[in-house]
């Protein structure tokens, strides 16, 4: 083999290998960012749609609407109860909430939503703020955060894991006086 021919090989290996870390690269890139078939405007639009039927299906006392907003498996874990899983114990649990303190108003805000790189989840950080009338005729008012896990579901995106909690103390924990953190032992 003349060493014209083996210059020319060199060089043809090099240009493929170089090709080759360039495609990979740019695979490794992508992978990191969301798949340019999903319209992350729109997905958030629609988070945002049903955050806000959620906080009309809770003041309309319409529990069926609340829990076709989850999937079928989906986890709740609300404050001071135990974890809901699957539609029936979501249903329940809505059940006994709005039949026990349904809410006047309802707002429900995702402040931050993140989508997954493939485009089948995504996980929402945002408040909530409810006011209504309680059993014996007093008057509450609340708000909170939570964390919301989202799975597209046929096109519909819908709850898969749902947890919230108040910014408020608990109710008689309201004038407790905050706890002094207790020094660390001396080593």
């Amino acid at each position: 083999m003349s060493s014209t021919l083996k210059g020319l090989l060199v060089i043809v290996w090099a240009a493929g290998l170089a090709l080759a870390c360039q495609t990979q690269e740019q695979a490794t890139e992508q992978g990191t960012e969301t798949s340019p078939a999903i319209d992350e405007s729109a997905v958030r639009e629609t988070i945002a749609a049903k955050d806000q039927a959620w906080g009309a299906a809770a003041v309309a006392g319409d529990v069926e609407s609340l829990v076709q907003q989850y999937t079928s498996d989906a986890t709740l874990m609300p404050p001071g109860a135990p974890r809901a899983e699957g539609a029936e114990a979501i249903r329940q649990a809505f059940t006994g909430w709005l039949g026990e303190a349904p809410p006047a108003s309802a707002t429900v805000v995702s402040d931050e939503i993140t989508i997954a790189a493939a485009g089948d989840y995504a996980h929402a950080v945002g408040t909530w703020t409810m006011s209504g009338t309680m059993p014996d005729g007093s008057e509450y008012s609340d708000n909170g955060k939570f964390l919301a896990v989202w799975k597209s579901v046929d096109g519909d995106w819908k709850i898969a894991t749902d947890i919230w909690n108040s910014d408020n103390p608990p109710p008689g924990m309201e004038s407790a006086p905050a706890e002094e953190p207790e020094p660390a032992p001396a080593e």
